[in-house]
């Protein structure tokens, strides 16, 4: 799997917030799970409120949750 810089805005916030939840989902190594959640880090730190990081590590937790 390789990562994706995004540069700008994404088009749709929920499309975008989706997208990177399922590229850490099915993320085969723990270097491309590590990047991605320094992106979804970095996004909440340019987006405050809806925490994209609680998503992204509660969707890795599958049934316990």
């Amino acid at each position: 799997m390789s990562l994706t810089l995004i540069t700008s805005a994404p088009s749709s916030d929920a499309e975008y917030r989706t997208g990177l939840i399922s590229r850490y989902l099915t993320a085969r190594s723990s270097r491309t799970r590590k990047a991605l959640r320094a992106e979804a880090a970095a996004y909440d730190r340019t987006n405050p409120g809806a925490s994209l990081m609680d998503e992204l590590l509660g969707a890795s937790l599958g049934d316990v949750a």
